[in-house]
């Protein structure tokens, strides 16, 4: 049984790949498997995958047939992981050399479910380049809550980045990312499902991930219907599944984060580019149908009111 099982959903990134699993396979930390799930990509990513685990046999290839989205292809990592850890990291990012020692460090000494670090945004052309004597420094600082007292998505939205962390697999035990997430949302959805059962959570200052920034990422690519369509699932698994896992402190932070995040990408950026405006308005009313109101603020509760009609 490895200590850390790092999950990698690839499709069409052959491009960025060399560079990711590179910097799975010079970790300092050296006992992991790195299990790549390939979502039926058309480029060179399997032959590049082949290569690697040809040349170490930590890393494992499933492939798929036909497309079946990143929560699938994630849910397909997840079942068949045995580390006592699961790292994610997708595969256009990359790990610092040391990240992986840093964070079971981290959670290791302190008993924690979690353990994070920070992100560093790279440019498209960035390049993993390891060091001979990689080491590990202590972390400048460190802090430690349950993790669910700071994943308001209106304090901070890079909470929900699933992939500069890593967590007890016994912690998430059977929680999977949800089917209907193909593209953006699934790691918000993902988080609240799994945040409540921790108790303990670290996270530390030091950077962990470098995260590419280009045309074709979720998180930094072009304004499109992707970048506000997650919401009503969002909205509907949480009203359906998560108001009784959380307090009403919680709901009320979270919720007027989001509604605030919700105006964003429904209102303000479809206007700005131009784009989608009356499907984005759909979603807008579908979704506020889905929030509870009595989490949210007067002003907000009006302003929503406002917006159904």
């Amino acid at each position: 049984m490895p200590r850390v099982s790092i999950i990698v959903p690839n499709r069409n990134y052959a491009r960025f790949l060399p560079d990711c699993l590179e910097s799975v396979r010079t970790q300092t930390f050296r006992d992991w498997e790195c299990i790549i799930i390939d979502d039926a990509s058309t480029d060179d990513s399997v032959d590049i995958i082949q290569k690697y685990c040809k040349q170490d046999k930590r890393f494992r290839l499933i492939r798929h047939d036909k497309c079946l989205g990143i929560s699938v292809t994630r849910n397909d990592g997840l079942d068949v992981a045995t580390g006592e850890y699961i790292a994610f990291m997708d595969s256009d990012d990359c790990f610092v050399q040391t990240a992986l020692e840093l964070l079971v460090n981290m959670a290791a000494s302190t008993d924690a479910d979690m353990a994070g670090a920070q992100t560093m945004i790279v440019p498209d052309y960035f390049k993993f380049e390891p060091m001979e004597n990689a080491a590990v420094s202590p972390p400048p600082f460190s802090w430690q809550a349950r993790a669910n007292e700071h994943m308001s998505m209106g304090k901070s939205f890079n909470w929900v980045w699933i992939w500069r962390r890593i967590y007890r697999r016994d912690m998430i035990g059977d929680t999977r990312f949800l089917p209907e997430f193909t593209g953006a949302g699934d790691d918000i959805c993902f988080m609240l499902d799994i945040c409540h059962k921790s108790s303990k959570f670290v996270e530390t200052p030091a950077i962990s991930t470098y995260h590419r920034a280009h045309t074709n990422s979720v998180t930094s690519g072009a304004f499109s219907k992707e970048c506000f369509e997650f919401f009503i699932p969002l909205f509907r698994h949480i009203r359906n599944n998560l108001l009784d896992k959380y307090d009403m402190d919680f709901w009320k932070r979270y919720m007027n984060g989001s509604f605030k995040y919700l105006l964003t990408e429904t209102i303000f950026r479809p206007s700005q580019y131009k784009l989608h405006q009356e499907h984005a308005r759909q979603v807008l009313r579908e979704c506020l149908k889905l929030i509870p109101k009595k989490y949210l603020t007067t002003k907000n509760r009006i302003f929503a009111w406002f917006l159904q009609w």
